[in-house]
């Protein structure tokens, strides 16, 4: 699945934007870090009080799951279609993984993927995702999904290329098969990626 676009900047233009456009990766993974790990502080928030008066006896270790303070819809522009994109454009002419910094920055993006799958199944303040979550196919393609975010970075821990084509093509289908059954028309909630970088 090789995308081809125009023609490539000059060098010192393509350093400027890649120093730019690593920056941003960054800052989204923080970003992305930062969400995920408010997920478990706001899971770990509950106090004991609140466990042993909510909890029946024997329960005291079960896990508690908390819902993002964001709609499923916000998490998918900011978190995947942004890691998806970095993903999908070592494909394009020119743009394949060279160094050990861009198979890094390849397999920072494959962690948001995989680390996305499970995010999307508790649910968020969107208006469907209440029932998207209870689905259990919304629950299998978000499987998929993190599956695909795995293989993509386990092909970028060993610098393969064809297996990072695969785990795209993986991605792709449990992208596409989701959007289908779930939200065939883009975008919801006004929300959108500009795909600036």
């Amino acid at each position: 699945m090789a995308l081809r676009f125009g023609t490539a900047p000059p060098a010192d233009h393509w350093h400027q934007g890649r120093r730019e456009q690593q920056m941003k990766t960054r800052i989204l993974t923080g970003l992305g870090v930062l969400a995920l790990g408010g997920l478990f502080v706001s899971a770990c928030g509950t106090s004991a009080q609140q466990e042993s008066a909510s909890s029946p006896a024997g329960d005291e270790g079960a896990p508690t799951t908390a819902k993002p303070e964001v709609s499923i819809n916000a998490v998918m522009v900011a978190l995947i279609d942004h890691a998806g994109h970095q993903l999908w454009n070592v494909e394009v002419e020119g743009k394949a993984p060279k160094t050990d910094a861009d198979w890094e920055n390849v397999q920072e993006h494959a962690v948001q993927i995989a680390a996305a799958g499970p995010a999307i199944t508790v649910g968020g303040t969107g208006p469907s995702d209440a029932v998207w979550v209870k689905s259990p196919s919304w629950q299998s393609y978000a499987q998929r999904m993190s599956d695909a975010g795995v293989a993509a970075m386990n092909a970028a821990k060993s610098k393969d290329l064809s297996a990072l084509v695969k785990a795209n093509g993986q991605l792709v289908e449990s992208c596409v098969g989701c959007h289908k059954e779930f939200k065939p028309d883009l975008p919801t909630e006004g929300i959108v990626h500009s795909h600036i970088d």
